[in-house]
């Protein structure tokens, strides 16, 4: 009897079709998939494209950043310098309009000055005085500084005018502070200078006392001092001397009748000698004065001289204390 055939066949027709259809639905969904794997694909790379854009827009970012910064600070520089610039051109346009203030007031004072001189030649010959030495003894302490300036200013009119009616004029300046000043000097002279050869040199020694103001601790001045340094400058013994004392404030209480008796022995020993006063009513004066206009009037009425408050022009002042007009 033939014995029946037991080989085990792992792998017949069936299962091989399973096999197949299985590596077809791979491959089938393979190539279904494949269309979203290539846009995975494109996605990341568009996303580092976005990245990389992203990145260099933040990096542009950044540059308009800092040239902004730049451009604001090079603005506030040219702000800073634009207001700088206004300032100076404020400056300009106010020194400008103070020297036109000043060239009106000389204008003004000169057409003064000729009608002055016009009054005076119609009364006076111009050979009145053939020789005069005018001593101005000034105080210089800061109450003084408005007059200090109009005398600056008015310097030239009055040796102008002087110069119509005295063939030979010298001028000599004496500034007086007070002891207290802390200045290293209380008087300071400028020695008789002819105004017409020197004019300059007067003029720049009365520009000077502007600079030279120092303010005191106290309402009263070093006039003794002042009037003492007049009297020893080398003034011509066949001229005529005329001293204006020009200030604010008496001397201290212990110089004052030294100060009048030293005006007295002068005036008595030469005829053609005088001693005026010019009061100045400053605002110290009006606050701190104690006697002192009452003491400017009696120095001129020792010295033989004018008394006169400065209430209008130096110059008027000046010739009225200097010329005799009575």
């Amino acid at each position: 009897m033939k014995r029946r055939n037991r080989d085990l066949v792992l792998f017949n027709l069936s299962a091989l079709d399973v096999l197949a259809t299985a590596t077809g639905v791979f491959v089938l969904l393979t190539v279904l998939m494949m269309p979203y794997f290539r846009k995975t694909l494109e996605a990341h790379a568009e996303l580092a494209d976005v990245r990389a854009s992203v990145e260099q827009l933040e990096a542009e970012v950044e540059g308009v950043r800092r040239a902004t910064a730049e451009e604001a600070a090079a603005a506030a520089e040219i702000s800073v310098e634009a207001q700088a610039t206004e300032a100076a051109a404020a400056q300009r346009r106010a020194a400008t309009k103070q020297l036109k203030q000043e060239a009106e007031r000389a204008r003004s004072s000169a057409d003064q000055d000729e009608q002055l001189v016009a009054s005076l030649e119609q009364d006076y010959d111009k050979r009145i005085i053939e020789a005069l030495d005018l001593v101005f003894v000034i105080d210089t302490t800061a109450s003084m500084r408005p007059v200090i300036r109009d005398l600056s200013l008015s310097m030239s009119g009055i040796v102008r005018v002087l110069q119509r009616l005295v063939p030979s004029l010298r001028v000599a300046v004496v500034a007086y502070r007070d002891h207290d000043t802390g200045a290293g000097w209380t008087v300071r002279s400028l020695p008789p200078t002819p105004t017409s050869s020197s004019m300059a040199e007067v003029q720049a020694f009365v520009d000077w006392l502007k600079r030279a103001i120092r303010s005191s601790r106290t309402p009263r001045e070093a006039v003794y001092a002042g009037l003492r340094e007049a009297l020893s400058l080398p003034l011509r013994p066949g001229a005529k001397q005329s001293i204006i004392v020009i200030g604010d404030a008496a001397p201290h209480r212990n110089e004052e009748r030294r100060t009048l008796d030293l005006a007295r022995r002068y005036v008595r020993s030469g005829s053609e000698r005088s001693v005026s006063a010019l009061f100045v009513d400053t605002p110290a004066y009006r606050l701190y004065g104690t006697g002192d206009r009452n003491f400017f009037a009696a120095l001129a009425r020792t010295g033989g001289g004018e008394f006169n408050a400065h209430s209008g022009g130096m110059i008027e002042g000046v010739l009225l204390s200097v010329l005799d007009t009575r």
